[in-house]
């Protein structure tokens, strides 16, 4: 097949010819708007930056007039402190007596099951004895 015998009709050169200048033209409004919006979004980028910062150092500003306007009082901290420390001790001290009662009841237990020779796990007997 030689490509200079083939002969198309100029009307199928001519939908060719168009369509490829659509499709040039179809990209380029296509690249065009990519362009705009990214210049969009950069834009907005920026203004958002500045409103955040804006927004930042008002609420600093606030805190620093409630920080003047409120003297702060630590003796009442310290205070919440030593009683916290005092409820500390105390539970402290329940849970000392509890394993304590608890470990005897463990050791009576292994004083029966030696006693009476019962058969149990070695588990139980290693972990009721009074270490």
């Amino acid at each position: 097949m030689n490509l200079g015998n083939i002969k198309l009709p100029i009307t199928i050169i001519g939908v060719i010819v168009v369509q490829a200048f659509g499709i040039i033209w179809y990209v380029a409004q296509l690249d065009s708007t990519v362009k705009n919006l990214d210049t969009s979004v950069a834009e907005i980028k920026e203004t958002q930056s500045d409103i955040d910062i804006a927004v930042l150092q008002t609420e600093v500003d606030t805190l620093k007039e409630e920080l003047q306007n409120n003297k702060f009082d630590p003796s009442e901290i310290e205070d919440l402190i030593k009683e916290i420390d005092e409820r500390v001790h105390v539970i402290e001290t329940d849970i000392a007596l509890i394993l304590n009662d608890y470990k005897s009841i463990l050791g009576d237990h292994k004083l029966m099951i030696d006693k009476y020779d019962i058969k149990t796990s070695e588990t139980y007997k290693e972990y009721g004895s009074n270490k």
